[in-house]
């Protein structure tokens, strides 16, 4: 089975996509597939081109905070990126969850935003106040014109929550989350 894990930013898709790791599901983290494109020799020369070697860290690499606060204050930027990163982001995704015999949770914060639903089992929604979740977005170093441009460019909560097969809670502490994930495994697996 492939899992589809998403959510709201700050919500605890990591911690929940850890929790599925420990229940024994393959973890492909759709972020971590994103950074990998987005350091490859051909993005780095499109960003280049694009946006001059300013987007760039001294190590040469894309300068992730930089090209934040380009897309986030941009569409058309953010489409650009886009047109750059997914369609090979989606090639490694897919290869990553080829293999029937394994089962596995996809974490893909933007899996509504951009109807990446098609040929998962379920999907996943982990949620939490917008108190909790901006709380820890500060801790990540956010500041509140940061976190509210990057609520606003993700479709609401209330509506993922919506469309989710299952909604993981998360406001409390972390082994409260870790509970959800084992009962809803082990009902998933028969157990």
């Amino acid at each position: 089975m492939v899992i589809g894990l998403t959510g709201g930013i700050g919500c605890g898709k990591s911690t929940a996509a850890a929790y599925f790791a420990e229940s024994g599901f393959k973890v492909v983290d759709a972020d971590q597939l994103a950074r990998q494109v987005l350091e490859s020799h051909v993005c780095v020369s499109q960003l280049r081109d694009r946006w001059g070697a300013a987007c760039l860290d001294a190590r040469g690499v894309p300068d992730r905070r930089w090209i934040s606060a380009k897309i986030f204050a941009d569409p058309a930027e953010l489409a650009f990126l886009e047109s750059v990163t997914h369609p090979e982001v989606a090639r490694l995704r897919l290869a990553a969850t080829a293999d029937p015999s394994v089962d596995t949770v996809v974490e893909i914060p933007l899996l509504f935003e951009k109807n990446l639903a098609a040929g998962l089992t379920a999907i996943v929604v982990v949620a939490c106040s917008d108190d909790v979740r901006r709380a820890r977005l500060r801790s990540r170093g956010l500041d509140d014109a940061e976190i509210s441009a990057r609520i606003a460019s993700q479709l609401s909560l209330v509506e993922k929550v919506k469309r989710a097969d299952v909604v993981l809670w998360n406001d409390g502490e972390p082994g409260f989350l870790k509970e959800q994930v084992v009962r809803w495994v082990a009902r998933l697996r028969g157990a």
